[in-house]
């Protein structure tokens, strides 16, 4: 039987990546780390690793569709690819007043583009699957910006329309898209609502009961 694969777009540091990657590969998933620098992806698989989880990393840019498409090949190597699950963000605090749009498209890059990017790529593969899902990490600042995460804000709520609408077409094709709006801190190690082991079982119940387009989270 070949393997099932989730692939996690941007772990991050935050812990929801490692919560979304141990939730996973315990359902019997490989999972596949994707990201710019290999120096904490290596960390974190050797960390999944020491869970008995069945992990690797693949290193790719997500501005370049280029890089983004050899490191899909890389991990189709792997087995199905089944789950996608986008959490790249990033977090500026440059000021409305003082945005360009070079420094706007940089961090676009990892809060829209990118996320583009990956799911055009990856489309073709989940859809052999039958029943693949994708998922995105959404954010109040889409809704709530304040002037220190106006790039944040653009990227998330970009991306929340996208993923509307993508869940729209994709929704007679058998693959699933959907979002969840995280409206609280992920705080890694504290129990409760900012929980990132909580905040992943949203991710897996959203990507199972594929009920609704998007899942606020409080």
């Amino acid at each position: 039987m070949t393997n099932k694969v989730a692939l996690i777009v941007g772990p991050g540091h935050a812990g929801l990546g490692e919560a979304l990657a141990n939730r996973y590969g315990q359902k019997g998933y490989t999972i596949a780390l994707l990201g710019r620098n290999p120096n904490p992806l290596n960390d974190l698989v050797k960390t999944l690793t020491a869970s008995n989880i069945s992990v690797f990393s693949v290193t790719a840019d997500l501005a370049s569709p280029a890089s983004v498409s050899n490191a899909l090949k890389e991990i189709a190597q792997k087995g199905d690819l089944q789950v996608v699950l986008y959490t790249a963000t990033m977090r500026t605090k440059n000021k409305p007043a003082d945005l360009t749009s070079d420094l706007l498209t940089e961090s676009l890059a990892s809060n829209l583009l990118g996320a583009v990017t990956v799911t055009n790529l990856a489309l073709p593969y989940v859809k052999k699957t039958g029943d693949g899902v994708f998922l995105y990490t959404g954010s109040i600042v889409a809704a709530k910006t304040g002037t220190s995460d106006v790039e944040q804000s653009i990227g998330k709520a970009g991306l929340h329309s996208y993923v509307i609408a993508l869940n729209k077409e994709l929704s007679k094709s058998g693959v699933f898209a959907g979002i969840v709006t995280i409206n609280t801190y992920i705080r890694k190690g504290k129990p409760g609502h900012m929980d990132p082991n909580v905040i992943a079982k949203t991710f897996e119940d959203l990507g199972n009961n594929k009920k609704a387009a998007e899942v606020q989270y409080h």
